[in-house]
Order: structure tokens, then C-alpha cells, then sequence
């Protein structure tokens, strides 16, 4: 195979990574009884902590008011609060609720997928694994950034229509 044909074939892997990585999601959600934004975003909470809604703002690209809405629901749901912040009661902090209900749900559905991703991660080199750290990380920093670019001019457009 060529160099272009491999860079091609790599290209088209990614896509497909993305198109069942977005449809497993949906389903994890769906199992949740959630929308795929709030699944995402109690994810970011979990693995970020605690985090001001502009924070959820900043790390997903939706508007304050979008993000109002994805609180709402998971407070609604009973998968985080809303708190103080005791360093600044102005603020208002997202942080995540314990909910054994949850937990199991997500155990349930994480556990296995992890075990097979761990077995399939230890038949590689060292510098197999250290090269896949290096392209998964450029790749996530690119796909942030357009993230970014789509959301500034999607906002663009709602405000000048």
C-alpha cells in the first residue's frame, strides 16, 4: 500500500472510530435516559470534578444557556448538584452526586468494555503504545479545536440572524 493510500486508510479508520464511538454513546445514554450532551457533560464532571457551568461551557463549546439546560436535567435526574463554591459563594459549582444506581448502570456497561481495551492494549510494544499516546493526543487537540471553530460560528450565525 502506498503512503497516500495508508494516510487515506488511517483517515477513514478515524471516521469510523467517531461514527461508533458517537453511536455507542447515544446508547449509553439511551440506557441512562439521557440526551448524549448530558451523558457527556456528568463525564466531564466525573472526571474533572466539581466545575463552575461556565467551565462545562468552556470544555464542551455549548453556550451558558445550552449548558443551563444540560445541568438542569442532570439535577433533575438526581446526578449532581448545584453547590456554592466555598471559596467564592458567588459561584456556583456542578458537582457530581453519589447515585449507586448510577454507578451500577455504568459499571455495568464500562467494566467490560475497559477489560477488552486493557486486553487488546497489552499486545502492544512499549513504543507501540507510546506512539499511539502521541497520534490519539495530536488528534484530540485538532478535533478540540474545530470543535471550538464550529461552535464560535454557529454562535456567530444565531446572533447575526
Amino acid at each position: 500500500m502506498e503512503r497516500e493510500d495508508m494516510i487515506q486508510a488511517v483517515n477513514q479508520k478515524f471516521r469510523e472510530i467517531s461514527t461508533e464511538t458517537i453511536m455507542f454513546h447515544q446508547a449509553v445514554a439511551d440506557v441512562l435516559g439521557l440526551y448524549i450532551t448530558d451523558h457527556k457533560g456528568l463525564d466531564l464532571i466525573y472526571r474533572y470534578g466539581p466545575m463552575p457551568a461556565g467551565r462545562l461551557a468552556e470544555l464542551t463549546g455549548l453556550t451558558t444557556g445550552a449548558v443551563t439546560g444540560v445541568v438542569d436535567r442532570l439535577e433533575k435526574a438526581g446526578y449532581v448538584r448545584r453547590v456554592n463554591d466555598p471559596k467564592d459563594r458567588r459561584i456556583t459549582m456542578i458537582e457530581p452526586t453519589r447515585n449507586k444506581k448510577l454507578e451500577r448502570k455504568l459499571e455495568v456497561i464500562f467494566t467490560p468494555v475497559s477489560i477488552r481495551m486493557h486486553k487488546l492494549l497489552s499486545s502492544y510494544s512499549d513504543n507501540e503504545l507510546a506512539f499511539l499516546i502521541d497520534v490519539l493526543t495530536k488528534s484530540l487537540e485538532q478535533s478540540h479545536e474545530e470543535l471550538m471553530k464550529l461552535r464560535r460560528m454557529h454562535n456567530s450565525s444565531i446572533q447575526n440572524a
